[in-house]
């Protein structure tokens, strides 16, 4: 035992000092690189600009490129740099690096950035590999010329000297850190060593307290910390022996118990817990000692503690919301103070946890809600316009049509709000069974859109399918697939505009899956109503929406197929620009060959 504590205080003390020393390492070897390039680069810039002042004029006798050119070669050879002049066309006259009769296939330098900068601001520069010297290179150019500027003068430095300094530069600061690293270890684990001595007494008097030896103490010879913690640890087991009898029926009563109890005393501290009320709040402490209420997070639950004690007498009833670490939850909680004669000494609580029960009451009240707010209105329009042809219109052939047609359309509007009603029962009921194959989506796109050319055609939109060839497949079933992209171009015909509207079906790949988007022209969706447009019932433009037929299932029934594809929907939107849906779906698996 004593041997492991003190490897792992070693190691700790040294990795700390190891730590420290390669940050050291990292941040003087990034300001030596930096120290580096900044003096290569003042000292070609200073070599650059006093033989620049030499070039005032172009020498006569530089019409002769051999003459220009050996020029730069004793210079270059001189600096050792490589030294280019360039005319002022961008032809080069003159490169240390490159043979005389070579100069003429040179590509023409004016579009360098080094050479566009100088021209134009009397100085320019660059790093970049050179396909001459097949390396890095740091370019540095200014105009040549008082008077008039005849051409550019630059020099250039590879960057592999400065590599090399730097590598001589790392491995002398590698070699200390090495040295430094292995007294460090050292030292730490001499330290380690001295300091766990005093703490093998006390590890050893708890293993023999843990192996029943209750009557054991520790002999305190001194005052500093290690004293201290051998007189809380004669402490603790005074304390833990008697708490342990007095806990040991209750645990067994209170852990078969379902409801979550907590018990507290008058100063507020929790004393008890059963362990459905620790996973509840997670509050396992509890059991072991006590701790104040202010560790519960929700704050309704605390102020439920102060109501109660401030109540004093009688049994406390109430139903609340409270956060968890399971999140939101709904409790019935029975509290019943406890009094030690007239004086308040604490509180039981036995909560139950409702939320279930309630969020399935809430469900069924909000869809029958809905439901039959849906179905009010094409029926309330079915039955005014039938006792309208009853009264007398019937008799009226041209506005009897009328009046047949509009209890036509709310009959159909009813059936298929019917119809998604049940397709999406039968689909958050989890009762599916859906059958996963490799799906090519590029025929079956095809296929979907085509059921939708006869529409676009009739309302002038345009629809555009770019998927190309070999995209790979996906795991989805093919009819439920089918579903959701009918639901998604189905959506956008209606909110795009006649003879404008453009929809594009288009795909992509990515590191999770195959994404297919739906982008639209049309009215867009108001980023307020991003979050709720896949919930049931919910529109957007209730009376748009209605008017061309939607029922607001849509788009709930295709979120909940594309999440048991395991797979997620997205939305981008802008009003009056458009919408994106964007459906990401699953690889299909690899055949075997």
């Amino acid at each position: 035992m004593k041997a492991k504590l003190s490897f792992r205080l070693g190691l700790v003390f040294g990795l700390i000092l190891f730590f420290s020393l390669a940050f050291s390492y990292v941040y003087q070897g990034r300001q030596l690189s930096g120290l580096l390039v900044k003096s290569l680069h003042d000292d070609l810039l200073r070599e650059l600009k006093l033989n620049s002042q030499m070039l005032d004029q172009k020498p006569p006798a530089w019409k002769d490129l051999e003459q220009s050119d050996q020029w730069a070669d004793r210079v270059g050879q001189a600096l050792n740099v490589r030294v280019t002049l360039i005319d002022i066309n961008g032809t080069v006259i003159g490169d240390s690096y490159v043979e005389t009769g070579k100069l003429g296939f040179m590509q023409n330098h004016l579009d360098r950035v080094e050479v566009r900068a100088a021209l134009s601001n009397g100085h320019g520069e660059s790093t970049r590999y050179s396909s001459t010297t097949r390396e890095n290179m740091l370019y540095m150019a200014v105009p040549v010329g008082t008077v008039k500027t005849w051409g550019v003068l630059r020099f250039a430095k590879p960057l592999s000297d400065i590599r090399l300094l730097e590598a001589e530069v790392n491995r002398g600061i590698e070699g200390g850190l090495f040295w430094a690293l292995l007294i460090a270890l050292t030292a730490g684990t001499l330290s380690a060593i001295y300091l766990s001595r005093p703490l093998e007494s006390i590890a050893d008097a708890a293993d023999r307290f843990l192996h029943g030896e209750t009557g054991f103490r520790i002999t305190v010879g001194r005052e500093d910390e290690i004293g201290r913690l051998s007189r809380a640890f004669n402490y603790m087991s005074d304390e833990i022996v008697r708490m342990s009898r007095q806990e040991e029926w209750l645990r067994e009563v209170l852990s078969s118990i379902r409801e979550a109890i907590i018990v507290t005393n008058a100063d507020g501290e929790i004393v008890l817990v059963n362990p459905a009320a620790s996973r509840l709040f997670v509050i396992e402490g509890a059991m072991n000692r006590s701790m104040p209420v202010k560790q519960i997070a929700d704050k309704t639950m605390r102020d439920l503690f102060d109501r109660v004690k401030a109540k004093g007498t009688g049994i406390y009833n109430e139903e609340l919301k409270a956060m968890t670490p399971k999140g939101e939850r709904v409790l019935k909680i029975t509290a019943v103070p406890v009094m030690r004669g007239s004086r308040f000494d604490g509180t039981v609580l036995v909560i139950n946890d409702i939320t279930r029960l309630r969020n399935l009451e809430k469900m069924r009240r909000d869809f029958v809600s809905s439901v039959s707010h849906e179905l009010r209105t094409p029926l309330a329009s079915i039955k005014g316009y039938t006792e309208t042809l009853l009264e007398g219109a019937m008799n009226d052939p041209e506005h009897a049509e009328a009046f047949l047609r509009i209890i036509l359309q709310e009959s159909e509007q009813l059936t298929v709000l019917v119809n998604d009603v049940l397709d999406l029962s039968r689909i958050e009921s989890g009762k599916i069974v859906y059958v996963f194959t490799p799906l090519d989506i590029k025929p079956q796109l095809e296929k979907t859109v085509a059921m939708f050319e006869q529409a676009a055609a009739k309302k002038g939109v345009r629809i555009e399918l770019a998927i190309p060839k070999g995209f790979p497949s996906v795991l989805a079933d093919s009819s439920y697939f089918d579903i959701v992209m009918r639901n998604l171009i189905d959506n956008a015909i209606k909110y795009v505009d006649e003879k404008s509207g453009r929809i594009r079906i288009g795909a992509y790949s990515s590191h999770d899956g195959v994404s297919i988007e739906v982008e639209d022209n049309g009215i867009g969706i108001p980023q307020s109503d991003l979050d709720r447009i896949f919930e049931r019932f919910y529109r957007v433009d209730k009376a748009r929406s209605r008017q061309l037929g939607g029922t607001g299932l849509g788009l709930s029934i295709v979120k909940h197929i594309v999440l048991a594809h395991k797979g997620r929907i997205e939305v981008r939107s802008r009003v009056n620009l458009g919408s994106v849906f964007t459906v990401t779906l699953p690889f299909a698996p690899r055949q075997q060959a």
